[in-house]
């Protein structure tokens, strides 16, 4: 009794599935009975109903639609602080509405990324500020902000948000500013006859009531919160898009179009919203090509002990343990049997590895059993010289030549693998 109290005779403010689903279970459990139920033109039979509550599922049931991993989350009309729906109605979108689908969207495994419908002249300040900073720090899957086809004052600040925000050519933003209106009637209830006197105990308590002109200190106080307003906004576009407070300042509050938007750091392209769309969409699906960027932690403290940094000895080690093996791979193979200073060639002055030079001396003719021998003692003390010492340069140079020279007035190498090799074959 207590539901169906709540849903007959009173009004609403409910999402139409979930009232279908509603009405389709208490049919099921015999607490109402009718033949047809009529919403919004559609005719539901009982039937319909209780199929419906019977496949009802909380998690299929969503108050944004999803494009291809995309929730598109509408911010529609005038914008108010708490209007108790989860979707635009009647020209209205709350902000209570918005926070919660983005919620919604950013727990929901479906979604890859958010898509923020933007057309609205602006709004309530109330809860806006919050609304920002909690969207802004909340959200990490792909988000964009499409304009079709305005995104003012309110608006403009909750469009900030967004990773990227597009706009197409005839679209309007801006109107970075606070405004606030004064009813003086006082006029109109004199020539009705009528005087009102109002009698307050604190003598701020009824500044800027309608029925007396509004005196000049009150005018300058409001002025004055309201310019603190606009340098508040102005920051908040600052700190989340990256604009020049100056330049938004001098707008004026301003209504900017879309190349001014641009100008001015409040947009980033100017492009259709199918065309936006279908981008973001290639952006949040990998399969696209195009991998999806996530936006970093900002809760998550990282200290710069935690960052990646470069570790040079371990670059170089790791370069020293695949050289010496390159160069052992070449030299022990079996194919350098018989032609030891052609492998020795290969290991030193070329940078083949060590298949490609196993290749190339196993179609390479031996030398002779003297010369062999010869050219295997003579190398073999030297190399595991060089091989116990080596620690190469990376990348190594070498036409890097030491100042000093040899006896003989050559100039030697300052990588030792060259300058061993050079001493075996001068």
């Amino acid at each position: 009794m207590l539901l169906l109290d709540e849903i007959f005779n009173r009004n609403l403010a409910i999402d139409q599935q979930y009232l279908l689903v509603a009405l389709g279970a208490l049919t099921n459990l015999g607490k109402i009975d009718f033949s047809m139920l009529e919403m919004n033109g559609e005719i539901f039979e009982p039937a319909q109903l209780v199929g419906m509550a019977a496949g009802f599922s909380r998690e299929t049931v969503r108050p944004y639609h999803i494009q291809n991993g995309a929730a598109v989350i509408p911010v529609h009309g005038s914008l108010t602080h708490r209007f108790g729906s989860l979707r635009p109605s009647s020209g209205m979108t709350g902000y209570d509405g918005i926070r919660a689908n983005i919620q919604m969207a950013q727990d929901d495994p479906q979604v890859k990324g958010i898509i923020y419908d933007i057309n609205s002249p602006g709004g309530s300040v109330d809860g806006l500020f919050d609304l920002t900073d909690w969207a802004k720090e909340f959200v990490t899957k792909p988000t964009r902000a499409i304009v079709d086809p305005q995104a003012c004052s309110a608006a403009q600040m909750f469009a900030s948000v967004a990773d990227l925000v597009t706009l197409s050519r005839t679209d309007r933003m801006g109107s970075i500013g606070a405004v606030s209106a004064h009813t003086d009637v006082s006029e109109m209830m004199k020539g009705r006859g009528q005087k009102i006197t109002l009698i307050a105990a604190g003598s701020r308590k009824v500044e800027g009531n309608p029925y007396e002109a509004l005196s000049e200190e009150v005018y300058n106080s409001r002025k004055a919160s309201l310019e603190d307003l606009r340098t508040m906004f102005v920051q908040t576009l600052v700190d989340n898009r990256g604009c020049d407070f100056n330049a938004l300042m001098a707008t004026e509050a301003a209504v900017l179009n879309a190349k001014q938007a641009v100008e001015l750091k409040l947009a980033d392209k100017i492009m259709s919203p199918a065309d936006s769309l279908a981008e973001f969409i290639d952006q949040i699906n990998p399969t696209n090509g195009v991998i999806p960027m996530l936006k970093p932690d900002t809760n998550a403290s990282v200290t710069e002990s935690q960052s990646p940094q470069l570790d040079e000895s371990a670059i170089r080690a790791e370069a020293t343990t695949a050289e010496r093996a390159r160069i052992k791979g070449i030299i022990m193979s079996a194919q350098s049997e018989g032609r030891v200073a052609m492998a020795h060639h290969i290991a030193f002055n070329t940078s083949m590895s060590a298949a490609e030079g196993e290749a190339l001396l196993g179609v390479s003719p031996k030398m002779s059993a003297t010369l062999e021998t010869t050219t295997e003692q003579t190398t073999t003390t030297d190399f595991a010289k060089v091989m116990g010492s080596f620690d190469p340069n990376v990348p190594s140079d070498d036409n890097d030549l030491d100042a000093s020279a040899d006896t003989d007035g050559k100039k030697k190498s300052r990588n030792p693998l060259i300058a061993a090799h050079s001493q075996m074959h001068a």
